[in-house]
């Protein structure tokens, strides 16, 4: 099985970045319908992308995984087919009503946002129509597993690797909506699980104060790759859609790298050189975790919601001011680095370097640390990492025929016009040849060997003209690999959908919000009783749940209930400016739901 890296594109340039650092797969947003309001881009620039991505043989995917109201069933319909146009190779989609539209011939994914947990409804959803599974990204090893067995061989499975995690069940948030009529499922997350929060009892005492419960740290999978490759996951992707190009850049050469060692053969080719080393410690993070990949533990949550970066080392002493480190081995600090190191009280801090004299530092503002306490580094100001990849090409000439094959077997030729006279010196005709033909000159293609006719008269040929030859065979090499290159075919499409399965709720929680969503369902046998969220007038929600997640504030907080039996009759209860959620625990899934309370005074 080959394995595909899919890496995120917030612009086209940074999925051309993305490309270069080893990504075999790029997921971008148009102006509209995407997951990320904020990350939109022209479809002109998404079609020069996808021609940059197939020259190497990797792909692009364009996120249009928000709900559709039906006065927007039309342009998202233009936009799937000015996307195919623009050579894009599949949709990423949360609608159904993308399976009962006028498609073009391009495969849908399901998105994340649809929910995929269970081996029932990701057949379901393959079934329908898909050809990829976006895993939930709170899934573990076993039920991946799992979801694999259940699937057509087919069906593809892809799976988070790197990045952001929401703490939600993808798709089954509504906390922002709840508070400020911004949700995920629309592209507008306010990120409500970043806030911090009160954490109360039921007797009004006061338990945690000002942290941000609902947060946790970032996933990283780069030492699990093996078993989710083992375990049938074809795509392996890293979160991102926001994050600048040195983000991106560095995590993917990291995966990249890492699926070189393992010896995975890939989707895509070509050679990629850094000029840095990748290490997932010097971009954003709120410290890493392997989240539930493993089952159910404590241990994961980032209760203060910001970046921790890498280790650099110790306090050795702390003087107001001047900090004085034992710095781990190759590590040095620069002016404008950004440091944060936990108080005594546990509480994540930060500060800036005003300026760096070795290990010793001079900050922005006094700290007390304790010697040993350990620092931490987020922001590195020399760190700019870049990359570039190139295809190993062999040139031949061999007049009147010139030739270049690239390391994946595809050639072009082109023929030497008459009228050159031979060279009276062969030896420096042949010298400038090679040195004409052995540069790539700014293309996809790296030349590895120049191989000169041994036999028979060499022509002569200014230097000028040698150029232009090796720009029209490099040129007729990339048209021949475009030409080559095929789009992933979509998953056939069944005129009659199959039957939901049970556990679809039928309230808001279905996320049905234009008429031809509402008629899928009910041709696979579901009639939901209530319109999604984000197409109510004014929906009333307290009392009833914005969130369900297999994350346990309890579990985080060594109050487990089936450790703690003594605790079942307490209530929990988070507050923040005024608003109240209630803390319901399911122990019998090992989930958490959170339920809307309103506000003070309603």
């Amino acid at each position: 099985m080959e394995v595909e890296l899919l890496a995120p594109a917030g612009t086209a340039a940074i999925g051309r970045a993305a490309i270069d650092a080893g990504a075999d797969a790029v997921y971008i947003g148009a102006e509209r319908f995407g997951a990320r309001v904020a990350a939109g881009n022209a479809m002109s620039d998404i079609a020069g992308l996808a021609e940059y991505a197939h020259g190497f043989g990797a792909r692009v995917y364009l996120t249009m995984n928000t709900l559709l109201f039906d006065d927007e069933l039309s342009a998202a319909r233009d936009t799937a087919w000015a996307a195919c146009e623009a050579g894009v190779d599949a949709l990423i989609v949360q609608d159904m009503a993308f399976l009962r539209m006028d498609m073009p011939p391009v495969a849908l994914h399901a998105s994340t946002q649809t929910f995929n947990l269970t081996p029932e409804r990701a057949l379901f959803l393959a079934e329908a129509g898909f050809s990829r599974i976006v895993l939930e990204r709170g899934a573990s090893l076993a039920q991946i597993r799992a979801i694999r067995a259940a699937l057509p061989e087919e069906v593809e499975l892809e799976a988070f690797v790197h990045g952001a995690i929401c703490v939600s069940y993808s798709g089954q948030c509504y906390l922002g909506h709840a508070l400020c009529g911004r949700g995920g499922n629309r592209g507008g997350c306010a990120q409500p699980c970043r806030a911090r929060y009160d954490l109360y009892d039921d007797r009004g005492e006061r338990l945690v104060r000002d942290r941000a419960l609902l947060s946790v740290r970032d996933m990283s999978l780069g030492g699990r790759l093996d078993d989710l490759i083992g375990a049938g996951v074809c795509s392996l992707k890293i979160e991102g859609r926001l994050k600048e190009a040195d983000y991106v850049v560095n995590n993917t050469a990291y995966y990249h790298r890492r699926l070189e060692a393992l010896g995975i053969g890939r989707i895509s080719a070509g050679r990629v050189t850094c000029d840095f080393e990748p290490n997932p410690g010097k971009s954003f993070s709120r410290g890493f975790t392997t989240y539930f990949f493993d089952g159910k533990q404590a241990g994961v949550a980032a209760p203060e919601a910001r970046s921790v970066g890498e280790s650099v080392g110790v306090v050795s002493r702390s003087d107001g001011a001047v900090l004085t480190l034992k710095l781990r081995p190759d590590v040095a600090i620069h002016n404008g680095d950004g440091l944060c190191f936990r108080t005594p009280a546990g509480l994540l801090e930060g500060c800036s370097v005003n300026r760096a004299e070795g290990s010793r530092l001079v900050l922005n503002k006094a700290v007390e640390l304790a010697a040993g306490t350990e620092v931490f580094r987020n922001l590195d100001r020399t760190f700019h990492p870049s990359a570039v990849r190139r295809l190993a090409t062999v040139v031949r000439f061999a007049p009147p025929v010139i030739s270049a094959e690239d390391e994946t077997g595809i050639s072009a030729a082109v023929s030497l016009p008459d009228g050159y006279e031979p060279a009276s010196n062969r030896e420096l005709a042949e010298r400038n040849i090679r040195q004409a033909f052995s540069k790539g000159g700014g293309t996809i293609f790296e030349i590895s060997r120049v191989e000169v006719a041994r036999e028979g008269e060499l022509p002569f040929v200014p230097a000028a003209g040698l150029n232009a030859l090796r720009r029209e065979l490099l040129a007729a090499l990339l048209a021949a690999r475009l030409e080559a290159y095929r789009r992933p075919e979509p998953y056939v499409r069944p005129a009659t959908p199959p039957v939901v399965p049970p556990g679809v709720e039928r309230d808001f929680r279905a996320n049905i919000a234009n008429a031809v969503a509402e008629r899928f369902y009910r041709e696979a046998g579901f009639e939901a009783v209530e319109k999604a969220l984000e197409v109510q007038t004014d929906p009333e929600l307290t009392g009833r749940e914005v969130m369900r997640t297999p994350y346990c504030i309890r579990r985080e907080l060594g109050l487990c209930l089936r450790e703690h039996p003594e605790e079942r009759g307490r209530r929990l209860f988070l507050e923040n400016n005024g608003v109240r959620l209630e803390l319901e625990f399911r122990c019998a899934e090992c989930e958490m739901a959170v339920i809307y309370r309103g506000r003070s005074g309603k």
